[in-house]
């Protein structure tokens, strides 16, 4: 069937070029002859092998208002030129939370050993950090981080790396900083809506300490293996034993959340200790100490394996984080935690919640805290023994700017049964209030 000039123009115009439909009109070529491109994509079209065309998804970080304050955060950056070869950006950065808990633990009484409470009322400063960043050479990023808060033993460098970018989809960390262990050792303290970390990241995690870590981001999944000395220092730890290998993968995807996205963090972490009782790969030093509960002995584990897996989803009126984490050695304990977040006034109010447990078939191998001292680091605070942890969390968040200056208030609900020991059950009910600030 002939189709004429006219007719072909309306059939061409969407899909030919315009230099095409011209020339169908001048008859200086056929119709049938000019090449369609595919026609242009619609959501829900199906291809030729009946599968969905879906584009890259890509998410944005939520924006944050303009605020009078931006000026004054903005100082906080010393020096900024892209057209320096050497120094691309010198900022100073901080980090100062001041905590108050208002409550008690109250633990059952047993055989002979009276019911007993525990005062849980007092105020602190959680953490006193101040340091620097420095973009250099185009490719390396410093920092450094002081650690004032907390007892002399934990006070002094927190954080002293670097990050150099190899290629396109490598990299390599070293220096002083925390290992890839779970979802909070992915987050800098000052961006978590909750107080504190949770009860299984704080006896397992180790702190920060000297290591080298190499990154490689593939196609699909993310990859990161890393080298850490088993010492413990304050300030700069020694190379000193065999250390701890660290092994990380994780992926990264965007799925559709209704009109909006969402990004789905997925992450498996394994630390094999190849020191067992050094007091680094345990989180804490509390050998020798008596528990608030039932005035018993804690020994410090040795841990050899430790493994943890989760997910992170933010969107722009949420978030939901889940982890799960074991530790293995002469004892044996796990945990997992569930969190979530959500904006009542998005960038001003948002409420929080958070629900922990740990387990143990061990006699007080769950070491935990209650209130503002909320560490094991910590070491005038007390601290409790038991073999099965449960925790509530739910509170406000008001954010006063952005995440730079925070106000958190929230009600925590904890249980620490002791029935593998000897039945020092204990309950809390802690009322948490606090300020930061963080450049």
């Amino acid at each position: 069937m002939r189709i004429s000039p006219a007719h072909a123009l309306l059939l061409l115009a969407p899909f030919a070029h315009a230099n095409e439909a011209l020339d169908v009109l001048e008859g200086k070529i056929d119709a049938n002859s000019v090449v369609l491109p595919p026609p242009p994509y619609k959501e829900g079209a199906e291809g030729e092998a009946g599968e969905e065309e879906v584009g890259e998804l890509i998410y944005l970080e939520p924006e944050w208002a303009p605020s009078p304050l931006d000026s004054i955060w903005s100082r906080s950056v010393l020096y900024d030129s892209t057209a320096n070869p050497w120094v691309q950006q010198v900022a100073i950065t901080g980090y100062f939370d001041f905590q108050g808990s208002f409550g008690q633990a109250e633990t059952d009484a047993s055989g002979l050993t009276p019911a007993r409470n525990t005062d849980l009322d007092g105020t602190r400063t959680r953490r006193a950090r101040l340091g620097a960043r420095i973009r250099a050479f185009n490719n390396t990023e410093i920092e450094a981080i002081g650690e004032f808060a907390g007892s002399d033993e934990y006070s002094g460098i927190e954080r002293l790396k670097a990050y150099t970018q190899l290629s396109d989809t490598t990299g390599i960390t070293y220096g002083k900083f925390r290992p890839n262990f779970g979802t909070e050792s992915r987050t800098e303290q000052q961006l978590s809506p909750y107080f504190n970390r949770t009860a299984t990241t704080d006896m397992f995690a180790p702190a920060s300490s000297l290591g080298v870590s190499i990154h490689h981001a593939g196609k699909d999944f993310d990859y990161d293996v890393g080298w850490f000395s088993g010492d413990y220092s304050a300030d700069l730890p020694s190379v000193e034993g065999d250390g701890f290998l660290n092994l990380s993968i994780s992926r990264t995807t965007v799925e559709k959340n209704g009109d909006s996205l969402a990004r789905v963090r997925w992450h498996a972490d394994y630390i094999h200790n190849f020191d067992p009782g050094n007091t680094n790969p345990a989180g804490y030093n509390l050998a020798g100490q008596l528990s608030a509960n039932g005035a018993q002995f804690v020994q410090n584990p040795a841990y050899r394996h430790l493994f943890s897996t989760g997910f992170a989803i933010d969107s722009d009126r949420y978030a939901v984080t889940a982890d799960f984490q074991l530790a293995k050695g002469n004892t044996t304990a796990w945990g997992l935690s569930l969190g979530g977040s959500y904006w009542v006034m998005p960038g001003t109010l948002k409420l929080v919640g958070r629900y922990q447990y740990a387990g143990t078939d061990d006699a007080r191998a769950i070491v935990t805290t209650f209130g503002n001292s909320g560490g094991l680091r910590y070491d005038d605070s007390p601290f409790f023994t038991g073999d099965e942890y449960h925790s509530f969390y739910l509170g406000a968040n008001l954010h006063l700017y952005k995440d730079g200056l925070i106000l958190r208030n929230g009600l925590e609900y904890s249980i620490l049964n002791d029935d593998v020991g000897n039945s020092f059950n204990t309950e809390a009910f802690t009322w948490r209030t606090g300020a930061s600030i963080s450049f």
